[in-house]
């Protein structure tokens, strides 16, 4: 359920007078709204990054590995190590398909129980969608990922344990993705905290 913008029913909701898209895309549109708060600041512009809503996985093989994926990331300018990850299309149905979509695409894994053990905001300030977290256990690998020329993936099978050092450690910079896994291995029952 995404955000359509400020609810009147809030305390401290700002109003918004008026807002212009100043870039719209596939990927992102950026909005400036012109906004009064309860008090009569103004905010003029205040920007808020629509997107689509994100679904990340945390697959977890029969034998307590997580899945992760080595990718470059144009935006850090170097390698990242991640969950597997992206962004909910029009045809999925919901984070569970578009989790079992995108967990095949970039690794080659599926085949699992699959279930939903929580939803994010990237960031409640500037964002308006939402990151859903999917916990897959008993995944295995059924085939080659997708050839994507926009994603040369690199796949890493790790403990659990390990999983969860290399978050705690700086070893995942991707905080939602920190935030994700801690939340599912927890979900899991597999002693995070």
């Amino acid at each position: 359920m995404k955000n359509s913008g400020p609810r009147k029913d809030i305390p401290g909701s700002w109003t918004v007078r008026s807002s212009k898209y100043v870039l719209k895309d596939r990927w992102i549109s950026v909005r400036a709204d012109d906004c009064l708060t309860p008090d009569g600041t103004e905010i003029a512009p205040f920007y808020v990054l629509e997107y689509p809503d994100w679904v990340q996985v945390v697959a977890l093989d029969g034998e307590d590995h997580v899945i992760l994926v080595g990718q470059y990331r144009h935006g850090l300018g170097g390698m990242s190590l991640e969950l597997p990850a992206g962004v909910m299309e029009p045809g999925d149905d919901g984070p569970l398909s578009a989790g079992a979509r995108e967990l095949r695409e970039e690794t080659g894994y599926g085949g699992a129980e699959w279930r939903c053990v929580g939803r994010l905001s990237p960031n409640p300030s500037t964002h308006n969608n939402f990151c859903h977290v999917v916990l897959a256990q008993g995944v295995s690998f059924l085939g080659e990922p997708v050839d994507d020329p926009t994603e040369r993936i690199r796949v890493v099978r790790v403990p659990v344990a390990e999983a969860v050092q290399l978050a705690m450690s700086g070893g995942i910079v991707q905080a939602m993705h920190v935030a994700s896994l801690l939340m599912a291995l927890n979900a899991a029952g597999k002693g995070v905290f």
